[in-house]
């Protein structure tokens, strides 16, 4: 499955809208997405994931370096994940980095 990404600077924060799978072939489009923002003065980029299905450890690995370029106080919110993709980022201790919330009226 292809993956689509939009890339929207909202109201004091950046929103990625993913839709498709995250995987070894389109986990590079996400990375270079993500390279494309000015991480290192994004105080809150929040994914929203309601229409991914798959994330892989390419996936993972985009994740983590979106949280490594921003700022250590800053929030990067993972949007709507679905129970395996929850399962998964919980797994791997990368709750300590992300949040996950189920919808975006959920984030304060």
């Amino acid at each position: 499955m292809n993956l689509t990404i939009e890339s929207i600077d909202a109201d004091g924060h950046w929103l990625l809208i993913l839709k498709g799978d995250v995987d070894t072939k389109t986990a590079p489009s996400l990375l270079e997405t993500l390279t494309q923002l000015n991480l290192s003065a994004i105080g809150e980029l929040r994914i929203d994931m309601v229409a991914v299905g798959f994330l892989s450890s390419a996936g993972l690995r985009a994740l983590v370096f979106a949280k490594q370029k921003m700022p250590y106080e800053s929030r990067l919110i993972l949007v709507g994940t679905n129970a395996e993709i929850a399962d998964v980022i919980t797994k791997t201790g990368l709750t300590q980095a992300v949040m996950l919330v189920s919808d975006h009226d959920s984030i304060d």
